[in-house]
């Protein structure tokens, strides 16, 4: 069932609304009655001032994006064997046959479950994303900061130390001492931490009071993926200011500056109907001027 509460609108609003000369999307000029009151309608509130093939493109999303950093080479295969439970459609953006750029699960007619990469957008290790925000009053860690008081943000606004090889059996979640310096060795890196960061490992476990590894270890994810949530929100921020275009949206960041550069120029793009020219094109044998 669709909901379409009647709009909420101020004098001062509709006094904005009216003197209005240009369309707030695509800002072509409104001319006679191809003015509309865009609204939320599920609050009723006046949002904005659109023409009406604007006011009709404006939809409501139908899906739920989820975001993992590298998904692609980590989590991918997992997930979608588990999210073949039932007979509902999975739908999957191949990048070759081993790895997806995205994948969704179909719920409802109004509902989908969106899988998304946000290493396609952020090239980087969630550890330097992460101190790329960090400044003295760490004002841009706002998720996080939802979570923790003060005196926590210096340990929370890092990535963690975890023995990822170590817990190798459900057991070793009980144990109720942080393992040692050389239990974080990583056979596929061929490499330890350093000093620095397991001391660091040790303040959180001592400072947050874990009494088991697990207890260390639901902190340690809950860090990460509140560090992550931070890190996208600062980089839809910047996308917004910049292009008025929301990352959440898309699938990668050539999709992102593809059509920033579309609302940029202002450009229509012919279709390409001749093979010649899709072979040029294809061959990178062309000019831009």
């Amino acid at each position: 069932m669709k909901t379409n509460t009647p709009i909420i609108i101020s004098e001062d609003e509709e006094k904005t609304h009216q003197e209005c000369i240009e369309c707030n999307l695509c800002k072509c000029i409104l001319v006679g009655g191809d003015k509309v009151r865009d609204h939320d309608h599920l609050t009723g509130k006046f949002r904005q001032t659109l023409c009406s093939r604007c006011n009709l493109e404006l939809q409501q999303p139908k899906f739920v994006p989820v975001f993992f950093h590298n998904l692609t080479n980590y989590y991918s295969h997992f997930i979608i064997t588990e999210l073949g439970y039932d007979t509902q459609t999975i739908n999957v953006i191949p990048n070759s046959e081993e790895k997806f750029i995205s994948f969704s699960k179909y719920i409802s007619s109004t509902f989908t479950v969106r899988f998304i990469d946000t290493f396609r957008f952020m090239a980087s290790s969630l550890s330097s994303l992460a101190e790329n925000l960090v400044t003295p009053e760490q004002k841009n860690f706002h998720e996080t900061a939802k979570h923790f008081v003060a005196g926590d943000m210096p340990l929370v606004t890092r990535k963690g130390v975890y023995p990822y090889e170590y817990t190798d059996s459900w057991e070793r979640l009980d144990e109720t001492r942080l393992p040692r310096k050389r239990e974080f060795y990583s056979t596929l890196t061929e490499t330890g931490i350093k000093e620095k960061e397991f001391e660091h490992a040790k303040e959180v476990w001592d400072h947050f009071g874990c009494t088991t590894l697990g207890k260390y270890s639901d902190l340690y994810l809950k860090i990460d993926v509140l560090l992550l949530a931070d890190v996208f929100e600062n980089f839809r921020d910047v996308c917004m200011r910049a292009y008025n275009l929301d990352a959440a949206h898309y699938f990668t960041a050539p999709g992102l500056s593809f059509d920033a550069m579309l609302k940029f120029t202002g450009q229509n793009l012919q279709l390409l109907h001749d093979y010649d020219m899709l072979l040029m094109f294809e061959n990178g044998q062309y000019i831009i001027f």
